[in-house]
């Protein structure tokens, strides 16, 4: 296996459409939500929520083509976008961390540990899995992916599969009103309802035996 070789990442050369098709989904993915989801209106509560909905949407995307590719090897053409699909997903939840800490915790750090918090475990969720989506985006790295076990890279990157549980529980616990979660807009409910199909599809993928 030569240095540039790799059994799980992809790592031929993209072409322009490929490209375009990397970074083209996310822009367009955050149009639709800042449009049809909080109708174009620019402030902290419906940017934070954006934010949040475009990193599960995209994180859900990135996970969900593998397990598909199983059952429909036409769609391996999208393994090649994988990579660039997580990484935004990383991105969109630094910026609803980084909405939320200035926002609503109002710079103070401590409030992130505060107990007594009531959103103290929803804060708590989303912190894990952020930084657990640090970790896998840093294992992304071209000299850090080589540097590591071919299946110790792999069982990091399974770990997003964590971190959108957590995403998806961080949401409810922060939204939800007396353990009640209401999502009254149709695109929200689109949104956690591809990420289910995410995580239930890699669970049932994992129990199926591989074909020899």
């Amino acid at each position: 296996m030569s240095k540039n070789d790799h059994p799980y990442h992809y790592t031929n050369p993209k072409s322009l459409s490929q490209r375009l098709l990397d970074f083209g989904v996310p822009i367009v993915l955050f149009f639709i939500y800042f449009q049809f989801y909080n109708f174009g209106k620019i402030t902290p509560s419906e940017m934070v929520k954006t934010s949040g909905l475009l990193a599960i949407a995209l994180l859900s995307l990135s996970l969900v083509i593998g397990p598909l590719c199983r059952f429909f090897p036409t769609l391996d053409v999208l393994k090649a976008h994988r990579k660039v699909w997580g990484i935004a997903s990383f991105f969109a939840a630094v910026v609803h961390m980084g909405l939320i800490f200035y926002y609503f915790l109002k710079l103070d750090v401590t409030k992130l540990f505060d107990t007594s918090n009531p959103k103290f475990l929803g804060l708590s969720a989303g912190l894990l899995a952020l930084l657990i989506l640090l970790v896998v985006t840093l294992s992304s790295i071209k000299q850090v992916l080589h540097s590591l076990d071919p299946k110790v890279w792999k069982f990091i990157q399974t770990t997003s599969y964590l971190a959108l549980i957590l995403a998806v529980t961080h949401f409810y616990l922060v939204e939800s009103k007396d353990g009640i979660l209401v999502i009254k807009r149709l695109l929200g409910q689109l949104t956690f309802g591809f990420a289910f199909f995410a995580i239930l599809l890699k669970l049932f993928v994992t129990l199926i035996p591989k074909k020899k």
